[in-house]
């Protein structure tokens, strides 16, 4: 191991983790209290994954990491084929998705209901939906799935079989996201061995950050359409306050 793979991982597995926990709690009551402050959120999630991605290339172009590559293996020929299908479909399905939290009053108000355990972190304004839909699910779709899968996880397979190697950097991809609560944990985790697997299956890191990106984007606009209080209808201003009232106050996000 190489003194800088060393640092890399301290920083994936232990200190990104062990911070999240610490902060999650004081992270959620402040946006609770200041809901204002998701746009400066956002913008500093972006700024954060970015540094450790571009910290993670230059490591790797300079040769001091012990990966041979991070973006591509060896995989079964039909993979990307079979995986682009179902990617195109999935996104079809999303998008029918949305349609019906647009249209129908009664699908919003069940959407409402459970979502609410991260509509603290989710956008419920139009300047906020662009700031999730847009930085926010590039940034972690590219700069996650570099770390994760393109790293930590081909890094791992060096000395235990391919399985364990998803199952452990998923493990730690879902402790990544501790400030979610133990919901978020496993949920993220299990989202991260699904990318895992399209990385296994595909044998290209474009794949996973696609479907990550998909994801986090399907996200930031369900959560807008759902909440929405910019204004675009009469009344609207009020609806992720009364919504928030009813029920206990969430998105199936990656990041």
């Amino acid at each position: 191991m190489q003194p800088a793979d060393a640092l890399l991982l301290a920083v994936l597995v232990i200190l990104f983790p062990a911070w999240e926990y610490w902060r999650g709690p004081i992270h959620r009551a402040h946006l609770k209290a200041n809901p204002e402050q998701k746009t400066a959120t956002y913008r500093i999630t972006c700024i954060q994954l970015w540094t450790l991605a571009l910290a993670l290339l230059g490591l790797y172009a300079s040769g001091q990491l012990s990966l041979a590559t991070l973006t591509v293996r060896d995989a079964p020929s039909l993979g990307e084929p079979l995986v682009a299908i179902a990617l195109v479909l999935a996104t079809l399905y999303l998008g029918g998705s949305l349609r019906s939290v647009l249209r129908d009053p009664a699908i919003r108000q069940q959407t409402a209901e459970s979502m609410q355990p991260l509509a603290w972190m989710l956008p419920a304004r139009r300047r906020e939906a662009i700031w999730f839909i847009g930085p926010v699910s590039l940034s972690a779709g590219i700069c996650e799935e570099l770390l994760y899968r393109g790293y930590l996880m081909q890094w791992l397979d060096g000395f235990m079989p391919i399985w364990a190697a998803m199952i452990l950097s998923s493990a730690v991809f879902g402790l990544m996201h501790a400030y979610q609560g133990p919901a978020g944990i496993l949920r993220t985790g299990g989202l991260g061995l699904v990318m895992a697997g399209l990385f296994v299956v595909t044998g290209s890191l474009l794949w996973p950050i696609l479907l990550h990106i998909i994801i986090d984007a399907y996200a930031g606009a369900l959560s807008w359409l759902t909440f929405r209080d910019d204004g675009a209808k009469p009344g609207n201003e009020h609806r992720q306050e009364s919504v928030i009232e009813g029920v206990e106050p969430t998105a199936k996000a990656v990041d």
